[in-house]
C-alpha cells in the first residue's frame, strides 16, 4: 500500500477504528492501533478543519459577480444666483455594475480551488511527520521493552550466581568475599532492572503523548525488534520519492501558482462598466433616462507586473523542488549505508557472537563449580554475554529507526515491516 494511501484509510476508517483513543488503546497494542489513535487525536491536525472552512468561505466570495450598485444625487442647487434655492433641482437615481471580461471570476474560482489543493497537501504532510514520529516514539517502547527483558534476564543470572555460590561458600571451596561480591552484584542488577521500567514507563508517555493522552493505558506493545528483515533496493527507494508529500506538495503549489499567473493575465482584459438611471428636471417638469458605459485604458501595460510576479512564483517552485529532491536523494543513500551496516550487525551478534557466549556462559558456571574456573572468570563471562544482548538491541533499534526515516524521506509506506 503506498504511503498516499494508507493515510487516505486511515482519514476515512479512524472513526471506526477508534470511539475513543484512551479507552481503545489498552493492553497490548501495535503500530496500526497507535497510528490511528494520531490521525483521530493528535491537536496538530485539528487546525486544519478551521483552514479549510476559511478557504472555503473565501472560494463563496471568489465566485461571486462584481455587485449591483445604486446610486442617487440631487445636482443645480444652493447656488450664488438663480439656482441660490431648491427651485430647480436635478434629482438622479441609478445602477450600475461591472462587467468581468477575459475569465476572471473563473481565474478566481481556479485560485481557490487550488489553494485548498495546496491546504490538503500540507495536511498531508503534517501526517507524514506524525506518523514518522509517532514509530520513532513505537520503536523507543519496543527497545525499552526488550531492555527490561534483558535487566531481568541479569538479576535472574546474578540470582543464579548467588545459589552457585552458596554451597561452595558454605564447604568451603570459595570465599565469602565471592559471596558478598555475588550479592552486590544482584543488588546492582535490580537497581538497572528497576530503572529500565522507568525508562519503559517514560518511553510510554512519550508515545501516548502522540495521541494527546498523557497516562497511558496500554501496558506493552507487539513488535519484534530483534527481526531487522533486509535493507531492500536502493534504486526502489530512490524512485518512490515522488510519493512523499514533501515533494507532492511542489505539484500542488505548482498548480495554485499556475492559477495565479492565469488570474494575472486576465487583467490585461478591460472591464466594463455599464450605468443606467433616470434624471428629474424640476425646471422643465420632466424626466429622462440615462444610459453610460466606462472601461480603463491600458490595462495591458498595468497587469505586467503581477504576471511577471506571477511567473517567478511558479518557477521558483520549480527551483525548490529541485532542491528538496537533491536533498533526499543525498539522505536516503547515506542513511541506507548505515542501515546496510547495522542490519550486518545485527546479523553478526545473532549468528555468530550470541550463541557462541552463551555457550561460553554456560560452560563458565560448569567449570566454576568444578573448580576449574575463578569467580573473575565466571561474572567476566556472564557480563561478556549481557554486554552482547544489549549491544544486539541497540543494533536493532537503529536498524529499525534508520528504516523508518528511508521510508518516510522515499515514500515507502510506513506499516510494512
Amino acid at each position: 500500500m503506498s504511503f498516499r494511501n494508507l493515510l487516505l484509510v486511515f482519514t476515512l476508517s479512524s472513526t471506526s477504528l477508534l470511539v475513543n483513543a484512551q479507552e481503545a488503546l489498552t493492553g497490548t497494542i501495535n503500530l496500526r492501533d497507535a497510528f490511528a489513535a494520531v490521525m483521530r487525536s493528535n491537536p496538530r491536525l485539528h487546525s486544519f478543519q478551521f483552514r479549510e472552512e476559511a478557504l472555503l468561505g473565501r472560494r463563496e466570495s471568489a465566485d461571486l459577480n462584481p455587485p449591483l450598485r445604486a446610486s442617487g444625487g440631487v445636482e443645480e442647487f444652493l447656488g450664488t444666483g438663480n439656482l441660490r434655492d431648491f427651485t430647480a433641482p436635478e434629482i438622479n437615481i441609478g445602477l450600475s455594475q461591472v462587467i468581468e471580461l477575459g475569465g476572471k471570476r473563473q481565474a478566481r474560482l481556479g485560485v481557490a480551488n487550488r489553494r485548498l489543493d495546496l491546504l490538503t497537501a500540507e495536511q498531508r504532510v503534517v501526517e507524514l511527520d506524525l506518523l514518522g514520529e509517532t514509530i520513532q516514539r513505537f520503536i523507543d517502547v519496543a527497545s525499552a521493552q526488550q531492555l527490561v527483558a534483558l535487566q531481568a534476564r541479569a538479576t535472574e543470572i546474578a540470582t543464579q550466581t548467588i545459589e552457585l555460590l552458596e554451597p561452595l561458600v558454605a564447604a568451603g571451596r570459595s570465599p565469602q568475599l565471592e559471596q558478598d561480591r555475588a550479592e552486590a552484584a544482584r543488588i546492582r542488577a535490580e537497581a538497572a532492572e528497576a530503572m529500565a521500567v522507568a525508562m519503559f514507563d517514560s518511553a510510554r508517555i512519550r508515545l501516548s503523548a502522540m495521541w494527546a493522552i498523557s497516562e497511558p493505558q496500554f501496558d506493552a506493545v507487539e513488535a519484534n525488534l530483534l527481526s531487522v528483515g533486509t535493507p531492500g533496493s536502493l534504486q526502489t527507494l530512490l524512485s518512490n520519492i515522488d510519493s512523499n508529500p514533501n515533494v507532492a506538495i511542489y505539484a500542488s503549489e505548482e498548480r495554485l501558482r499556475e492559477a495565479e499567473l492565469q488570474q494575472a493575465n486576465t487583467l490585461k482584459q478591460s472591464d466594463i462598466q455599464w450605468s443606467a438611471g433616470v434624471r428629474h428636471l424640476r425646471e422643465l417638469n420632466d424626466t429622462a433616462f440615462t444610459i453610460g458605459a466606462s472601461m480603463p485604458l491600458f490595462t495591458e501595460s498595468r497587469a505586467q507586473g503581477q504576471i511577471r510576479e506571477a511567473r517567478a512564483n511558479l518557477q521558483e517552485v520549480e527551483a525548490r523542488r529541485a532542491v528538496t529532491l537533491n536533498r533526499l536523494r543525498g539522505e536516503i543513500t547515506s542513511l541506507y549505508q548505515r542501515l546496510n551496516q547495522t542490519i550486518s550487525e545485527v546479523d553478526l551478534l545473532q549468528d555468530e557472537v550470541l550463541p557462541r557466549l552463551e555457550s561460553v556462559q554456560e560452560q563458565s558456571r560448569i567449570a566454576y563449580e568444578n573448580g576449574t574456573y575463578s569467580y573473575l572468570e565466571l561474572i567476566s563471562a556472564q557480563r561478556e554475554y549481557l554486554d552482547a544482548e544489549l549491544a544486539l538491541i541497540n543494533s536493532a533499534t537503529t536498524a529499525h529507526k534508520l528504516r523508518a526515516e528511508i521510508e518516510r524521506l522515499s515514500g515507502e509506506p510506513l506499516l510494512a515491516r
